[in-house]
């Protein structure tokens, strides 16, 4: 293993020395903030000669940086950093490559489908879907006691998009307060600026009503090095686009406003002026449910909508009644968001990975008498 300290005034500046030096697979170690530089420590698990004939590959896997408030001006060139004895490397390079390893599960190779998965059929209802919905679905797809099946039925009845932000393209976050909008749009674009760079991004805000909320999209804007346009009507909207327009990427932060809320028709009106080269992505906290689902969810069920991001699925994963939701409304999954680590909590869909959330193979579950969701005709 090689172990390399970089040092300069710019985060992007020393990002592309480690490219340089050290080739794409070098992984970070660490970064802070010394006077007006930033050092990064930076690893590669070959040896100097194998790095050197590799040191013109393009990028690396950086992304755990933008949680991190550096500065970003300059440049200097880095001090070499000695390479510990064997019995300190070893463990480092153990938890490297379970790093490395979950990287690769997440990012990398999509997941194979699992065969069978046998499971008690009042598991669904136990996560949220409703009796008469399983019924439905039933029909077609008669053995819902098993994960195939359930996969190929939310895969139908939900679906989901495959290149959610394509080429680039204009995208408002809507959604409940609460939702993780503001958090999102960071995400997303913070996704964007690691791999096209901050002049491809800007950022907007209608966020104007919540105490804070154009003051956090904006240290999110500052870290990442793009800039933010506060949006109180759609006149600054207009503006603020034909500003932009050069940029690949827009997100819209919106405000988060109880259904009963005039001025949530008012935000929603103003957006559909910008016609249908806006995109409408609807951020939906796993844990609506029941009435609540419905009273909340109401006002975006008469408006176009791209797509969906359900938000806080590590918190609750017996996310049924809002997929059941989504699969009446038409409206099909762009991103599950399972954390608030940015940019890295964001994910573009993976049925098997949703199903493992829900723990669709609980075998203590499957081993439970089933009553079966319906009842005999």
């Amino acid at each position: 293993m090689k172990i390399r300290r970089f040092q300069g005034s710019s985060t992007r500046e020393v990002l592309a020395q480690i490219r340089q030096v050290l080739g794409p697979d070098a992984i970070i170690l660490s970064n802070r903030s010394i006077d007006s530089e930033v050092e990064i420590v930076a690893a590669i698990d070959f040896d100097a000669d194998a790095i050197d004939g590799n040191a013109s590959h393009a990028s690396m896997p950086a992304d755990r940086l933008i949680a991190s408030p550096v500065p970003r001006e300059g440049i200097a060139d880095s001090p070499k950093e000695s390479v510990p004895e064997k019995a300190a490397v070893q463990p480092l390079r153990q938890e490297l490559q379970a790093l490395r390893t979950l990287v690769e599960k997440r990012w990398g190779r999509q997941p194979e489908p699992r065969s069978g998965g046998k499971f008690s059929p009042d598991r669904l209802v136990k996560l949220g879907f409703s009796s008469s919905w399983l019924q439905e679905v039933e029909r077609e797809f008669p053995h819902l006691d098993d994960r195939n099946a359930v996969r190929q039925a939310l895969e139908k009845q939900v679906g989901s998009l495959a290149n959610p932000l394509g080429d680039g393209g204009l995208f408002a976050l809507l959604g409940p307060t609460g939702a993780g909008k503001t958090t999102s749009v960071a995400k997303l674009a913070a996704q964007q600026v690691l791999r096209y760079g901050p002049e491809s991004v800007a950022l907007f805000t209608s966020d104007t009503y919540r105490i804070a909320g154009v003051e956090q999209l904006g240290i999110y804007a500052r870290i990442l090095g793009v800039p933010m346009e506060v949006l109180r009507g759609p006149e600054d909207l207009l503006q603020a686009l034909e500003k932009h327009h050069q940029r690949r990427w827009i997100f819209i932060d919106t405000m988060g406003l109880s259904p009963k809320d005039e001025r949530l028709n008012e935000q929603l009106q103003w957006l559909d002026a910008v016609g249908p080269a806006l995109q409408r992505f609807l951020l939906l906290p796993a844990s609506l449910a029941g009435e609540s689902l419905k009273q909340v969810l109401q006002p975006y069920e008469v408006i176009p909508l791209t797509a969906a991001i359900v938000s806080k699925i590590d918190e609750s994963p017996a996310c049924g009644s809002l997929l059941e939701w989504m699969a009446t409304q038409h409206l099909p999954i762009a991103f599950l968001s399972d954390g608030q680590k940015v940019p890295e909590n964001i994910h573009p869909l993976v049925w098997e990975q949703l199903l493992d959330l829900m723990g669709l193979e609980d075998a203590r579950l499957a081993a439970v008498p089933s009553t079966r969701y319906h009842k005999a005709q």
